[in-house]
């Protein structure tokens, strides 16, 4: 039978005549977007689409089923923002790295709810194994993180870069120190992110790379601990530059350039395969996926 996602997944194909525009336009693979319009005319025993030189063509029974499939999506839009109207504001919920959640995610909110009145943000921050796990649970609409998620069932693409960062504060006897090489960090206290996260991660391989042993003095879920005990002088910092950047130019924090090139981390936008994107949602995707790339240059530098 049928389906919502059937019906969208065909009009946008109609309406571009490509299915690579219609996979971008929905966020999906072009071989999911292929294998709905073959399960579509399996079950309904047609040919919608005639490929000559290149281009795709309706059939006439794909011509009918458009003309069907736009007047299904109309209504359908017309229901959401009627139900949406009825229940207040229409909610979105994003979810997000506790790097990108703790430094550029309130910014986006705030940005685009100031122009779009009639959504509401709703935000889960929280480590990446949590937000793939609320993302394949339906729990949260998109979501921004460092790196790429395990499972199949999510895509993403990237939208930003951001570099990992190894901070003192005043406090400690290599703020004021010159010359400081990657081997005088060997066997010193870090105070890092938790197992899992991708800035820990990235940044463990590269001490193993150049074997290097380090003791991760302070394992912390919240990037806010980690600045508070850089701050006492507790260890070495390792964080995103996106969340220690106004204190690097105050000079509270001194950022230790020991590496042979700058460890980075891709910020990605990911989501269901499956995910249906409403108006609304779409209109925040491309908002967001825009402004998350600008802000983490301008953090960044």
């Amino acid at each position: 039978m049928i389906t919502e996602r059937h019906l969208r997944v065909f009009y946008e194909v109609c309406k571009h005549m490509n299915m690579t525009k219609a996979s971008k336009e929905l966020f999906v693979s072009q071989p999911a977007i292929s294998k709905t319009i073959h399960d579509i005319e399996q079950d309904y025993g047609v040919k919608l689409f005639e490929r000559w030189n290149k281009q795709l063509y309706l059939t006439p029974e794909g011509a009918t089923l458009y003309e069907y499939s736009k007047q299904a999506v109309n209504l359908l839009d017309t229901i959401d923002k009627s139900m949406q109207a009825r229940n207040g504001k229409d909610i979105i919920r994003v979810g997000a790295s506790i790097t990108i959640g703790t430094s550029i995610l309130g910014e986006i909110a705030a940005g685009f709810c100031a122009g779009n009145a009639a959504v509401k943000i709703e935000a889960l921050v929280d480590s990446t194994p949590v937000i793939e796990q609320a993302l394949l649970q339906g729990q949260i609409d998109l979501a921004f993180v460092e790196g790429r998620l395990a499972s199949p069932e999510i895509k993403s693409e990237t939208v930003g870069c951001t570099d990992i960062v190894l901070v003192v504060g005043r406090q400690h006897e290599l703020y004021g120190r010159e010359n400081i090489k990657l081997e005088d960090l060997s066997g010193r206290d870090f105070i890092v992110r938790e197992k899992g996260s991708r800035t820990r991660e990235k940044f463990s391989m590269e001490m193993e790379r150049n074997n290097i042993r380090w003791n991760p003095a302070w394992q912390c879920h919240n990037t806010q601990t980690i600045k508070n005990a850089v701050d006492a002088g507790l260890g070495i910092g390792v964080l995103s530059k996106l969340s220690v950047r106004k204190r690097l130019e105050s000079g509270r924090f001194r950022a230790l350039n020991v590496f042979d090139k700058p460890l980075e981390l891709y910020i990605r936008m990911a989501y269901a395969e499956n995910k249906y994107f409403s108006q609304n949602l779409t209109t925040f995707r491309d908002y967001a996926v825009e402004h998350v790339g600008i802000l983490a240059l301008e953090k960044n530098t």
